[in-house]
């Protein structure tokens, strides 16, 4: 089966996903918290050994020479794989939040736009390890959110970003320590022309077969950022203004709308908290967690005269 867009083979890995979140959903969904959490850390366990080990899982890797970055942080997916089992084990409930978006985001838009398959049979190793972990991916991801593992926060939406490019430039960083050791193209070339080739994504400048979207990101971008025939694109920064943007207004829409209760009580208090500024009554603290002072209280003992 060749893989096109509204193809058999395109919808295929689509519904078999879909299936396999939905029954895995409702076959734990009246289990304890405990086995829920355990058997996403599985998943995510599972999905970072195919990931480091592939080349003694799949097949098509046997006996070839394959760059040894595949086995690293090498690009934003690779890296959410990665790091899916520590948030999944912190006390960070922004950065559980950030993976149930943009996981649950990287995972649907591989099997949305699987680009690089295009044209291709479907049942290959390749294109079944690309479905497989991307797979996982959206899975550990978006359950623990369905489940309720983790509550969403709508004060937590300004951060998405920000933990955004923190990974790109920890991405950067794994390129720097993989040329460092002699590990990607045997440490030869100057580390910012093997960054730039590899342009993990599209960090370094636009990718070759997506420039319908560079003038809409020329609109929000300084020219000293934006690229031309003269001079390179700066890294991240050249598309860093319209991301953030962006970002915030998506995350700040699905938060309103899934932690509505919350969002309300806050929007409330804080109306009521402008009310009483400029109508000369004491201010309540603006959000719905406020602080209770109390004032100490003081007992003094009763000694007996000797």
């Amino acid at each position: 089966m060749i893989i096109r867009y509204g193809s058999f083979a395109y919808f295929l890995p689509i519904v078999i996903l879909a299936a396999a979140v939905v029954l895995m959903y409702f076959a734990l969904r009246k289990t304890s918290r405990r086995a829920k959490s355990a058997a996403v850390f599985v998943l995510a366990v599972l999905n970072i050994i195919q990931h480091i080990f592939k080349q003694f899982i799949w097949p098509h890797y046997f006996g070839d020479p394959y760059p040894a970055t595949i086995n690293t942080a090498y690009n934003m997916c690779a890296t959410l794989i990665l790091i899916t089992p520590f948030v999944l084990l912190s006390r960070s409930s922004a950065w559980k939040q950030f993976m149930a978006y943009v996981g649950t985001a990287a995972g649907a838009l591989t099997f949305v736009v699987p680009y690089w398959y295009i044209g291709g049979t479907l049942f290959q190793w390749d294109v079944l390890r690309y479905y497989a972990c991307h797979g996982l991916l959206l899975a550990t991801s978006l359950l623990p959110a369905l489940w309720g593992l983790h509550k969403i926060n709508w004060r937590d939406f300004y951060k998405l970003p920000f933990m955004f490019f923190s990974l790109l430039i920890f991405i950067a960083f794994n390129y720097m320590v993989c040329w460092a050791l002699g590990i990607n193209g045997g440490g030869e070339g100057d580390f910012f022309e093997i960054l730039y080739n590899s342009n993990p994504l599209w960090m370094m400048h636009p990718g070759d077969n997506f420039t319908f979207i560079v003038p809409v990101i020329d609109l929000f971008t300084p020219d000293i950022f934006f690229g031309d025939g003269a001079r390179p694109y700066t890294p991240i920064l050249w598309y860093a203004i319209p991301l953030t943007l962006a970002m915030w207004i998506l995350a700040f829409a699905f938060d309103a709308i899934i932690d509505r209760r919350r969002f309300v009580a806050d929007c409330s208090a804080s109306a009521r908290a402008l009310k009483d500024m400029f109508f000369g009554v004491t201010p309540v603290l603006p959000l719905s967690r406020r602080v209770k002072y109390r004032a100490p209280k003081f007992r003094y003992k009763r000694y007996r005269r000797r």
